[in-house]
């Protein structure tokens, strides 16, 4: 078919997205008249429209709802495709990771750039949600990630890999919860907290995680008060003001031990194991950096 090609996709995309072709047109700097036409010329070549038009705006018909579900697959792919040049140009000598929020994984990233000399190097390092975490490697945007997740959920991520080609690896196991508190709130003297006594209070995490991924694994109702943050620097503060408890993981934050206003206390009674796990697109090799960087993060 002479009009599938990426700029089709972009279009069809485009007029799904605002729902008109007028504008649409503008988006994407287009004349409403040659936008309409292209949409056209590709309906025509399938056999069956893919937009109702109406003085509305568009609609989108049965077929179409099929023929963007497939669009928008193939289009990622196409971008995946592009990517691939630039990833290997620039993979022999840097590290490009994505991380869900650790400051485990965050301060050997830092202590393996200075040990090893790494000053030079253009190394990339984002720390995110689980979601979003697996959405960069699967787009290429980053080459290795790191994600924790309980047993019970972990069977979703190997569906991802089996779909999108990804080589997950197992790193550790048994990753403690630990509950992050301020010294004015009631449990901060508490040795040890259960997730029944958590349901009490309320409770900031990170956000970009399905309730049943993380806290509904925990035995944390959905319902309870939650307030989701993007990054830890905003959690904390929230921590610090006394009100909310935060949900973290591994060893303690190393900054707990100057920052006398916090304390960091151990969730007993989870049901679920929390793992952790490295992952890549299963068609990329590491380079040597990153296959050292894997060896450090293992020796601890």
């Amino acid at each position: 078919m002479k009009n599938f090609n990426t700029s089709i996709f972009i279009q069809v995309l485009e007029v799904e997205k605002c729902g008109s072709i007028s504008r649409a047109a503008q988006n994407l700097f287009l004349s409403q008249s040659n936008l309409s036409t292209s949409i056209k010329s590709l309906e025509n070549e399938l056999g069956y429209s893919i937009f109702t038009r109406s003085s509305q705006g568009v609609t989108i018909t049965p077929e179409g709802k099929l023929f963007l579900k497939s669009a928008k697959i193939i289009y990622a792919e196409l971008r995946n495709i592009e990517k691939i040049e630039k990833i290997y140009k620039a993979k022999d000598s840097n590290l490009s990771i994505v991380c869900v929020y650790s400051s485990f994984i965050f301060q050997k990233f830092i202590e393996f750039r200075k040990n090893y000399f790494l000053g030079n190097t253009k190394d990339s390092f984002k720390e995110t949600g689980l979601n979003q975490a697996m959405q960069d490697i699967i787009a290429k945007t980053y080459r290795v990630g790191f994600f924790y997740d309980f047993d019970n959920n972990i069977h979703k991520r190997w569906e991802l890999a089996e779909k999108y080609f990804l080589d997950i690896n197992l790193l550790s196991t048994s990753i403690p919860v630990t509950a992050l508190i301020s010294v004015k709130h009631p449990l901060s003297n508490e040795a040890a907290l259960t997730p029944e006594t958590l349901q009490s209070y309320p409770i900031v995490t990170f956000e970009d995680f399905e309730n049943d991924d993380w806290l509904g694994a925990m035995g944390i109702l959905a319902e309870k008060d939650v307030l989701y943050i993007f990054d830890r620097g905003g959690m904390i503060e929230t921590v610090k003001n006394g009100h909310y408890i935060g949900i973290s993981v591994g060893r303690p934050i190393s900054f707990i031990k100057e920052d006398m206003s916090l304390v960091s206390i151990p969730i007993h009674g989870i049901q679920h194991q929390l793992n952790q796990y490295w992952v890549k697109s299963n068609s990329y090799e590491l380079n040597e950096v990153e296959q050292g960087f894997l060896r450090f993060i293992k020796k601890f």
